[in-house]
């Protein structure tokens, strides 16, 4: 299996637990799943440290962007929320597990902005419509104003995640696993 796939494996395996493990009743299952493997990605990429800061990073982005569409009233989550008027963990967790997918499987982003933002743009939206159907967010009743504020703040978020990963880049060991023996991820 390539980088890419294993990268991306991770990255949906986690999605899936940390969104139907909430759905199902046990959001902190769902999140520990989610942890274990950005641990696993973590315990097996070359340059740890940044990945653990382009991961942290990305729950940063995440909570502002999450934090900024509860306020609005476009998203409201029910399901392991902690804090009210803040992501549930989750949902921190799988941005953080999105962001430890730009120097693998979302690598051919780098350098491409537009490209990023449109991709923001539509992602996004659809992440979410994927998690109202499942049941672990609810959007605006006038569904359109959560389309169209999810895709303006994913259009800003994906660029800025990815200008981050791309300042890594050029390091020895980023965007490589351990296995096999040194395989580069420079290009997909």
């Amino acid at each position: 299996m390539s980088a890419h796939l294993f990268n991306y494996v991770l990255y949906y395996a986690g999605w899936l637990a940390c969104v139907l493990g909430p759905a199902r009743g046990h959001a902190a299952a769902g999140t520990l799943v989610g942890l274990t493997l950005l641990g696993v990605h973590l315990a097996l990429v070359r340059r740890p440290r940044d990945e653990l800061a382009l991961a942290l990073a990305g729950a940063a982005i995440g909570v502002a962007v999450d934090t900024t569409q509860i306020a609005l009233g476009t998203l409201r989550f029910d399901a392991g929320v902690v804090v009210a008027g803040l992501p549930p963990p989750w949902l921190v967790v799988i941005w953080m597990q999105f962001a430890a997918t730009f120097h693998f499987a979302m690598r051919w982003l780098k350098g491409r902005p537009i490209a990023s933002a449109l991709f923001g743009a539509l992602g996004g939206p659809l992440a979410f419509v994927a998690g109202e159907r499942v049941g672990v967010v609810a959007l605006h009743p006038e569904r359109w104003a959560s389309i169209v504020s999810l895709a303006l703040l994913w259009s800003i978020a994906l660029p800025a995640l990815q200008r981050l990963a791309k300042r890594q880049d050029g390091r020895d060991g980023v965007g490589e696993y351990r296995w096999p023996a040194r395989a580069s991820m420079a290009e997909p």
